[in-house]
C-alpha cells in the first residue's frame, strides 16, 4: 500500500544541540509517603537506562488498527516489534486530556488521582472563581493562572524512580501544559510545553540554552509557514463532508500561514517540535548514560488531537497526520539508536476520538451534536418549577458534572437536585443521569473495563472532594459540543468505548514482538514499568496491576 509522501517534519535536533550546554539543576522537593531511598529492588531485573513514555493525544485503537498495516516507520516499529495491547482502556468515564494523562504514570484512576476532568467546579468559591483548571494552583496569589502539579494527589513514576535512585532524572515535554504536568508530576527536573512565548515551564529554574535554542527553531518554523502535505490517493479517498452545513472538511493538507501558531498546532510539525526538544534534552542532560540510576523522559504529542477536533479523526487530514506521526517517530527512534542507548519505550494515548456525525450518517448512523439549548433549557425548567432558587444556585453543565450550591436550604437543595435529574433524564440526547449518592454507593470496579456499566465507569472517575452532585452520559455517538466552530467540530469526553479504547505498546530493542489480544488498562503501565525497573512502590495503593509476560517479565501480582 502507498505511504504518505511528504518531507519529514521532525526538527533537526542537531541544529538545536549546537547551542546546548549542560546546566546543573536543583533537586526537586521530595514527596511524603514514597518508598525510602535505596528501597530494595523487586527481584533481579535487566532494567533499561532510559525509559521513554510517549502519549499520542487522541490515538484510539481504532485509528491504529486502520493505519498500522499501511505504515513502515516508527509507529509501526513500536507496534510490530514490541508487545502491543490493542484492547487497552482508559477505563474511566470523562475521557479528556488531563485525567487520561494522569492515569499513565500514576497507576491510578481519576477517583484516586483527583484529576477528574480538564476542569471542575469549586462550588464554595465566588461565582467568577469557581472553575478550576486541572493543572493550576487555585490558591496562587494574583489574577493570572499559575500552572502547577499541585492538583495531582498521587506520585508519578518519576517520583518512585527518584526514591529508589536519587540520581534519576525526570523530564516531561508536551504540546499541552496539562499533558506535561500530569506525566511529569511533582518531582520533575525539566518540564516544558509550547506557549505563546515559546517553550514554557512552571519550574522556577534557569532556561537551559538548548531550550532557548529550541524556541528559536520552533518559532522560525512557524514564521516560515507551509503549504502542507501532498494528499495521497489513500487519504484523498476519505469522504469530504460539510460539518454543521458550514465547514467543509476532508481535503485539508495541514499547512499553516506564516506566523499562525494556532494552525501550526494542527500539523505534524507540532509533534516534531516536541520530539526534537526531547532528543535535544536527552543529549544535553546525558539521559540514559548512567547504569546506576535510570532516567525517564515523557513526551506528549498533541497534534493528532488538534487535527481531530478541527477535522474529525476519520478524514483526509487525520490520514495525513497518522502517516506523518509514523515518520516523526521513526526519526526520533533513529536518534535514540544512533546514541547507542539502552532504552525502552511505552506508547499509548490519553483517550480516543469519535467519528464526525456527518461521516457516521454515511454509515447509516443518525446522530449529531448536542442541542445548543440542552443545558439552558433544562436549568430554565428547574427554575420554573422552583422559583425560590437564588442566583448562582448551580454551576457546571452536561456532559460534565453539575454542582448545586451547598448553602441552600437542605430541603430546597434536595428538590433542585431531583428536578435536575428528572429534567435531564427526560431529554432524548441524555442516556443516563447519576447522583453523587448513586455513584459513591457503587464499589470501585475491577476486571475487564469493556464490561463495566456506565455507573461503574463514572465511579472510576469520581472524587468525592471534586466531583459534582450530578453526572451525565450523552447517548452513544452524540458529539459533546453545544457550540461548534470552524476548528472545533469534534470532541471526546464520553464513557463510550470509542473514547476509552486506546493502544499500549511496550518496546525495547531486541525483545521478541508479541501481539496481546487480552485486555489491559492505562493504569497498568506504572506497575509494569516499576517491575521492569526493579522499583518498590512501598505498599502504595494504586488501581493498576503489572501486566504479566511483557518482554518475558513475570510479575507475581
Amino acid at each position: 500500500m502507498e505511504r504518505a509522501m511528504h518531507k519529514s517534519t521532525l526538527l533537526m535536533a542537531g541544529a538545536v544541540l549546537a547551542l546546548s550546554a549542560c546546566a546543573s539543576q536543583p533537586a526537586p522537593e521530595p514527596i511524603a509517603g514514597l518508598p525510602v531511598p535505596g528501597a530494595p529492588a523487586v527481584g533481579e531485573v535487566d532494567a533499561p537506562d532510559l525509559v521513554v513514555v510517549i502519549s499520542v493525544d487522541s490515538l484510539s485503537s481504532q485509528l491504529l488498527e486502520e493505519y498500522l498495516p499501511l505504515m513502515n516507520g516508527g509507529l509501526a516499529r513500536l507496534s510490530r516489534e514490541g508487545t502491543l495491547f490493542l484492547n487497552a482502556y482508559q477505563a474511566h468515564s470523562m475521557t479528556e486530556t488531563c485525567p487520561g494523562h494522569a492515569t499513565l504514570l500514576t497507576g491510578s484512576h481519576p477517583a484516586r488521582s483527583g484529576i477528574i476532568a480538564n476542569r471542575w467546579i469549586d462550588i464554595d468559591r465566588p461565582a467568577d472563581e469557581r472553575v478550576i483548571y486541572c493543572a493550576e494552583d487555585p490558591d496562587a496569589p494574583g489574577d493570572d493562572m499559575v500552572i502547577s502539579a499541585s492538583p495531582l494527589k498521587v506520585p508519578t513514576l518519576g517520583a518512585y524512580m527518584k526514591a529508589a535512585h536519587p540520581g534519576s532524572r525526570n523530564v516531561s515535554i508536551a504540546g499541552k501544559d496539562r499533558a506535561a504536568v500530569m506525566m511529569g508530576g511533582r518531582q520533575v527536573d525539566q518540564r516544558w510545553w509550547w506557549g505563546n512565548e515559546g517553550w514554557i515551564s512552571d519550574l522556577d529554574r534557569p532556561t537551559p540554552p538548548v531550550v532557548a535554542a529550541a524556541t528559536v527553531a520552533t518559532q522560525t518554523l512557524i514564521d516560515a509557514g507551509s503549504t502542507g502535505l501532498e494528499m495521497t490517493e489513500y487519504c484523498a479517498a476519505k469522504p469530504e463532508v460539510i460539518a454543521e452545513g458550514q465547514w467543509r472538511v476532508g481535503d485539508g493538507r495541514l499547512g499553516w500561514a506564516a506566523g499562525d501558531s494556532g494552525a501550526f498546532r494542527r500539523t505534524p510539525g507540532y509533534d516534531g517540535a516536541v520530539l526534537a526538544l526531547g532528543a535535544a534534552l536527552i543529549d544535553d542532560m546525558q539521559l540514559g548514560r548512567s547504569s546506576d540510576a535510570p532516567d525517564l523522559i515523557s513526551l506528549g504529542l498533541s497534534a493528532t488531537d488538534y487535527v481531530s477536533h478541527a477535522f474529525g479523526p476519520d478524514g483526509g487530514e487525520a490520514c495525513l497526520q497518522m502517516f506523518s506521526l509514523d515518520r516523526n517517530l521513526e526519526g526520533f527512534l533513529d536518534l535514540l539508536d544512533a546514541r547507542e542507548l539502552d532504552y525502552a519505550v511505552v506508547l499509548t494515548a490519553d483517550h480516543g476520538a469519535p467519528h464526525l456525525p456527518e461521516r457516521l450518517a454515511l454509515q447509516g448512523i443518525q446522530t449529531g451534536r448536542m442541542a445548543p439549548d440542552l443545558n439552558s433549557s433544562a436549568i430554565a425548567e428547574v427554575e420554573r418549577q422552583l422559583p425560590e432558587l437564588p442566583e448562582n444556585w448551580v454551576a457546571g453543565e452536561a456532559p460534565y458534572d453539575m454542582y448545586v450550591a451547598r448553602d441552600l436550604d437542605a430541603g430546597l437543595r434536595a428538590q433542585a437536585i431531583a428536578a435536575l435529574k428528572a429534567t435531564y433524564a427526560a431529554h432524548p440526547q441524555i442516556e443516563a443521569v447519576f447522583t453523587r449518592e448513586e455513584i459513591e454507593a457503587t464499589p470501585m470496579p475491577a476486571g475487564n473495563p469493556a464490561n463495566w456499566t456506565l455507573l461503574q465507569r463514572k465511579r472510576a472517575g469520581h472524587d468525592p472532594e471534586r466531583s459534582g452532585d450530578l453526572a451525565f452520559v450523552l447517548t452513544e455517538y452524540r458529539t459533546p459540543i453545544e457550540r461548534p466552530g470552524p476548528t472545533f467540530i469534534s470532541h471526546h469526553s464520553s464513557p463510550w468505548d470509542y473514547d476509552r479504547r486506546v493502544p499500549i505498546a511496550f518496546y525495547r530493542p531486541g525483545q521478541a514482538p508479541v501481539n496481546r489480544p487480552d485486555v489491559a488498562r492505562t493504569v497498568d503501565i506504572l506497575p509494569t514499568l516499576a517491575a521492569h525497573l526493579g522499583l518498590s512502590l512501598g505498599g502504595t495503593e494504586i488501581d493498576g496491576v503489572c501486566l504479566d509476560g511483557v518482554h518475558g517479565k513475570r510479575c507475581g501480582n
